[in-house]
């Protein structure tokens, strides 16, 4: 199952921003100003939201937390009493989850490819204007 490409950059970017790769691509272009200092290539990546975890292994882990924060509050002082996780507990905690994880979006996100472009083809596709530009300019 191949992933469904979110976001678009460069290796090095902190925030991605950009949904589609030619606006990621004239936005690293366009920071660097100068047409006739632009590199030949530049690498662009493209990222993919990350998978949530499995409902069942979080349901557990929610449910045991849950039960020791009421236990510290209101379990037997002693400790010598711990409750029993049932099996209608476990069904109610996955149920919960299952429920959280379908409104939940995840926004890390994780590289799944990357790819070179050819700049001076790029600009002539893409933004030729710049190109013009650089010829007024001369």
């Amino acid at each position: 199952m191949s992933k469904e490409i979110k976001f678009w950059g460069s290796k090095s970017v902190e925030y991605l921003t950009h949904t589609e790769m030619d606006d990621a691509i004239e936005s690293m272009l366009d920071g660097i100003g100068d047409i006739n200092v632009l590199p030949k290539t530049i690498e662009i990546c493209s990222y993919a939201r990350m998978e949530l975890p499995k409902a069942e292994s979080l349901a557990s882990s929610v449910l045991e937390s849950l039960i020791e924060d009421l236990d510290n509050e209101h379990g037997d002082p002693t400790g010598d009493h711990l409750t029993e996780i049932s099996d209608t507990m476990k069904e109610a905690a996955k149920d919960f989850v299952t429920a959280v994880l379908k409104e939940y979006v995840s926004w890390a996100c994780e590289l799944v490819k990357c790819e070179t472009v050819n700049v001076q083809e790029w600009i002539k596709e893409n933004r030729p204007d710049w190109l013009e530009e650089e010829q007024n300019n001369d």
